[in-house]
Order: structure tokens, then sequence, then C-alpha cells
């Protein structure tokens, strides 16, 4: 997901966002839905609403290989250190990545504002805490 606000480049920031999605050829095989949504912020200033989801479990999978595979080895070793800071509690992993960073092809994770929001909903059985964690653990793995 990505907010397109009104002082942004419609196009610059698509092609940001296009680092987090599949390449291309890849993407052409696979159900990803794009969205756009116009909304309106809080001081009525139009933004626009970038969403695009996996509507099959195979294609989630080989996306999340394209996310996995923009990550370096020392972010993978933070997360795993880290995971409060990117794992809810309902087993949700939320990346964020540097949106101007993105429009130039580096993935480079961040805290702030102006980012790509990466979520990947985990399966775990049963849904607890203990077996989000594990799931988590196991989604970073080298594959």
């Amino acid at each position: 997901m990505v907010f397109i606000r009104a002082t942004e480049d419609e196009e610059k920031v698509m092609k940001a966002f296009s680092l987090v999605l599949p390449p291309e050829e890849e993407r052409k095989k696979m159900k990803i839905q794009i969205q756009k949504k116009k909304v309106k912020g809080v001081l009525g200033n139009p933004i626009i609403i970038v969403e695009a989801k996996a509507t099959r479990k195979s294609d989630a999978r080989k996306w999340w290989a394209h996310i996995r595979s923009l990550l370096s080895e020392r972010d993978v070793e933070y997360i795993l250190n880290h995971p409060d800071d990117f794992l809810d509690e309902y087993g949700t992993v939320h990346l964020r990545f540097d949106k101007q960073e993105a429009y130039k092809g580096k993935p480079v994770l961040t805290g702030g504002g102006g980012v790509i929001k990466v979520r990947v909903q985990l399966e775990a059985y049963p849904a607890k805490p203990e077996e989000y964690l594990k799931s988590f653990k196991r989604l970073f793995e080298k594959e």
C-alpha cells in the first residue's frame, strides 16, 4: 500500500511502488489486484491510496519471495532480532520501505513517514502469538 499525496507526482510514486511488486513478466502470470482509491485528507487535500493484493496463496508465496529478495541479510537479521517491531498480535507482518529510495530502485526499510507499506498475513495453527512467532521466523529463512 502506498499513499500518493497531492504534492507528489503519481507516476513517480507508482514507479517506487513497482519495486515491491513482482517483476512485470511474473506479474502477468499471477492474480494480483491493484486498486486505486481517491480520498480526502483531514485538511481536504486529495490523496490516492494504492493497494495491491494477491488473490491466490501460490501468488502470495511468489510475491513474498520477491519481497524477501529485496531484503539484505542485515535487514533480515535486524527483523528477526526485533520481531515486536514487525509482527503484530494478529499475525500480520508489517514492513515499510522508504518511498524516495524505492523510486531510485533501492529497497530501504524505514520507520519514518513517506513509505510503501507491505503487510503479510501469517498462517498459524493454532492462532496464538507463539505460533505466529514461529511462522514469522520461517518467513524470513532463506529458501
